[in-house]
């Protein structure tokens, strides 16, 4: 583009302008530009301001320009537009005093579209002015706002960083309010967890896992984890629990239940949980809470449960009193032990139960243990709202505040009044005859203990008395046991008579009495009471309308003279009783050293007699029962002989006793059966071999009632008889009254089994005791032996024969046939044969014979008559 020569359009009102266009084929387009609207557009706008417009050429040709002065077609000479312009350049200059005459701002700028520049010059004082003015104006305006922006922005930014610095702080508080909450909360024992609802995971802390024992690695982060250690019966109300809880139905989560331990123990836990955060539609999105041991807590409220349940069902009444002994609180057994009830006891003193009868050095004793030790036991008397007595056992115990002083005493106590009334009829039971009231064998020792001592520091005397009833047992077998029994606690009451109340009565067992004589200056006072002893016993006993007579035996023994110790007293008093009774009894002896020897000597035979039948030293003797009418000997009695190797031949009264005494009669008796029954089958074998058509023998065996009670003798007897080819009627069994006044059931059994095989029995010493005429009755018996003792003086003593004749007639009237033992002269044979007597026994037709001599002796149907 091209603008024309300005000298070829000089004094035109339009400046040509020229621009080819297109690429291949080039066309020249011609445009005119009217400079006068040009100019008069930028005069409006720049004459404010004294400003002026030049459009110029490239080369500083003036085109036109809104000032006059200025022609087109001439050269800008000062002006300062560079060089080569293209069509983007622009630039600005400051224009000192010219051709203006004023200092001028000048801009230019080059045309994007014709080859030429416009440039306005401006007058730089005015500009500035206003600029000036109005830069003021702003400045005014401005820097209050900007200086506000800034204090503003200072603000902001002091304020963002006291924010920061406060969330930052907020943040570390936070941080450390929850280190210090988890770490109170570990520390306190609580295990901590949190639940992510949404992925379902449980954060559980170390004291957690610790708390059931389990490592950190060996448990998981899966609530399933959680829900497989729940036991079984709680987990549903659990689960309720947390449901209701997450629902928003509760706020807080609180459950206690049981979970399994890794060794397989159930624990009681406590949780407290709580939704920690929520979702915009009010789903939970975490809960958090902690878990607490409650096991301890769980056994504690068991036990205090218990404790209660105690108090309350307690068989013991408890009172708990203040530490100023006043009653707070009792439990129902209180009540109804004392008949008080809560509101009658609660605010009183336990001296409300006081009987009186507690010695005052007791409760003495009582408070300085309490004091002392804090406890007290031990047995009191107290009285019931009834005013009953009753006994108890009270134990006490002090409970001490934290500062140790007394807070409480529990006091806890039975009813043990059956208990002592037991334990009083047992001691007396186990301490008093049951039937007399008096001391038995047990205290009799423990009170003449204490009295040996008492007279060995008093340097006393002591006596000790042994009484032995005589004849008690005829009474007790003839009048039966119950006038027994009130015989002998009348015997009680006559002893007792006879001392003073400080000696000591004491019955022994059967018809036996002791009697212990303290403090005894003189032994002639132990004769007065013995004498007096033996005179009220003398005196008839009536008994339901029987009169019954007994005497007394009394053996004494002195202390410290015979012996200082209760087994000697004993001994010797038991010795000197025997001597008494062997003297004729109802009379009374001291102890002597002859007795001891007796005794010892009694002690030694006792040895020998065990084994003297081992030793083949008995043998049997055979004394013949004849036929009073001819003296015909068909009987026998067999007897008992000891031969002693040292001692010789021992009289059968003095070694049979003690066979019955220790029980070897039954070894010895049977002995002496099958010795008698070997004899009787010799007789018999002997007789019938001389062709003798006699009656038939018979062999009499003593049986001791000992044999009746212990084994089966008669059994193994009758076998015996039956491999001997014996007949039982060959055997005669002689038994005694007391045998029959027994009434045993197993002694009536035996002598029927005997009396049914054939063997016959005869009732030996007939009349020397309490015969009975109804056990006559009762038994079948055979033969009657009267005693010796009603035929010695037959021929002398009317009496004695009129006895006689009066118990031949009985047993003849009963069945009986009669043998009267120990009939020694010829006279006395013919009392009896005249009194109709069966059979004699005696030295008038012989002694008693050794086996081989009594064969040789008495020849089949010998007459000795």
């Amino acid at each position: 583009m091209d603008v024309a020569n300005a000298q070829a359009f000089d004094g035109l009102s339009f400046i040509p302008v020229m621009k080819t266009i297109g690429r291949q084929t080039q066309v020249t387009l011609l445009a005119a530009v009217n400079p006068d609207y040009f100019l008069n557009s930028y005069s409006r706008k720049l004459s404010a301001n004294q400003g002026l417009v030049e459009v110029m050429r490239y080369d500083g040709t003036m085109l036109m320009a809104t000032q006059d002065a200025i022609v087109p077609g001439m050269r800008h000479i000062e002006s300062q537009v560079p060089d080569n312009l293209s069509e983007t350049e622009s630039g600005s200059y400051d224009q000192a005093t010219g051709e203006y005459g004023v200092p001028m701002l000048t801009a230019f700028r080059a045309s994007r579209l014709f080859p030429l520049l416009v440039v306005v010059h401006l007058d730089r004082d005015r500009v500035l002015l206003k600029w000036e003015r109005e830069t003021r104006l702003i400045l005014l305006i401005v820097l209050p706002a900007l200086l506000a922006l800034i204090i503003l922005a200072v603000i902001l930014q002091v304020r963002r960083r006291q924010a920061s610095l406060q969330r930052a702080q907020a943040r570390r508080a936070l941080q450390e309010s929850e280190e210090r909450w988890s770490f109170a909360l570990e520390g306190s024992g609580d295990g901590v967890w949190d639940w992510n609802l949404v992925d379902d995971r449980v954060f559980f802390s170390p004291r957690w896992k610790q708390m059931f024992g389990y490592a950190e690695h060996e448990i998981g982060d899966a609530h399933s984890e959680w829900v497989g250690l729940v036991h079984p019966e709680d987990l549903p109300r659990v689960q309720a629990e947390q449901q209701a809880c997450m629902a928003g139905r509760s706020q807080h989560y609180t459950s206690e239940y049981r979970m399994r331990c890794r060794d397989g123990s159930w624990k009681w836990i406590l949780t407290r949980g709580m939704v920690a955060s929520r979702d915009a539609n009010g789903m939970p999105l975490r809960m958090v809470g902690t878990h607490t041991d409650q096991t301890e807590r769980k056994l504690a409220e068991e036990r205090m449960q218990l404790a209660a349940s105690v108090y309350e069902a307690a068989a013991e009444a408890i009172v708990v009193t203040d530490a100023g002994n006043r009653i707070i609180s009792i439990n129902p057994a209180f009540t109804e032990m004392t008949g008080y009830s809560a509101q009658e006891a609660i605010g009183q003193t336990p001296k409300m139960l006081s009987s009186g009868r507690n010695d005052p050095a007791l409760y003495q004793e009582m408070w300085r243990s309490l004091r002392e030790t804090g406890q007290w036991k031990g047995e009191i008397w107290n009285r019931r709202k009834n005013g009953e007595i009753y006994a108890e056992w009270l134990s006490i115990n002090t409970l001490l505040d934290a500062q140790g002083q007394v807070f409480r005493h529990v006091a806890m106590f039975s009813d043990i009044t059956g208990r002592k009334n037991a334990e009083e009829l047992i001691w007396k039971q186990a301490s008093y005859d049951v039937l007399t009231g008096l001391p038995n064998r047990r205290l009799l020792f423990d009170r003449l203990t204490q009295e040996m001592k008492r007279s060995k520091r008093a340097g006393h005397r002591l006596a000790l008395f042994f009484i032995d009833l005589d004849h008690f047992k005829e009474v007790n077998d003839t009048l039966g046991h119950d006038c027994g029994d009130q015989l002998l606690i009348e015997a009680a009451h006559r002893i007792s008579s006879c001392v003073r109340a400080s000696d000591t009565v004491a019955r022994l067992g059967g018809d036996e009495f002791a009697v212990v004589l303290p403090n005894l200056d003189d032994p002639s006072r132990a004769e007065q009471i013995a004498a007096a002893i033996i005179k009220t016993l003398a005196t008839p006993f009536s008994l339901n309308g029987h009169d019954a007579y007994v005497t007394a035996s009394i053996g004494i023994s002195l202390c410290p003279d015979d012996g200082q110790d209760i087994e000697s007293l004993m001994k010797y008093a038991d010795q000197a009783m025997y001597v008494s009774k062997n003297n004729g009894r109802s009379c009374f002896n001291f102890f002597t050293a002859a007795m001891q020897r007796h005794a010892q000597q009694r002690q030694q035979m006792i040895r020998d007699l065990h084994g003297a039948l081992a030793a083949g030293q008995f043998e049997v003797y055979f004394q013949p029962i004849a036929e009073l009418a001819d003296g015909t000997v068909t009987k026998a009695e067999a007897l008992l002989r000891w031969r002693h190797p040292q001692l010789g031949m021992i009289n059968p009264a003095q070694f049979i006793p003690l066979a019955e005494e220790t029980g070897l009669i039954c070894e010895i008796g049977d002995w002496v059966f099958y010795e008698a029954a070997s004899m009787a089958k010799r007789w018999q074998t002997k007789r019938e071999a001389a062709g003798s058509r006699a009656k038939p023998i018979q062999i009499s065996v003593n049986k001791s009632p000992r044999q009746f009670y212990t084994g089966a003798t008669q059994e193994s007897w009758l076998k015996h008889l039956q491999q001997l080819g014996l007949p039982a009627n060959c055997i005669v069994i002689e038994i005694t009254e007391g045998l029959l006044m027994e009434d045993r059931s197993s002694v009536v059994s035996k002598l029927l089994q005997l009396r049914n095989s054939g063997i016959r029995v005869a009732l030996d010493d007939f009349g020397t005791g309490y015969s009975s005429m109804s056990y006559l009755r009762k038994f079948d018996i055979d033969f009657l032996k009267i005693d010796q003792s009603f035929i010695g003086d037959i021929a002398e003593n009317p009496n004695d024969q009129v006895i006689a004749e009066a118990m031949i007639a009985m047993a003849h009237k009963l069945g009986m046939q009669v043998i009267a033992e120990g009939v020694e002269t010829e006279q006395q044979r013919r009392l009896l044969v005249a009194a109709g007597c069966d059979y004699g026994q005696g030295y008038l037709f012989s002694k008693p014979l050794p086996a081989e001599e009594f064969l040789a002796s008495f020849q089949p149907a010998e007459q000795l008559a």
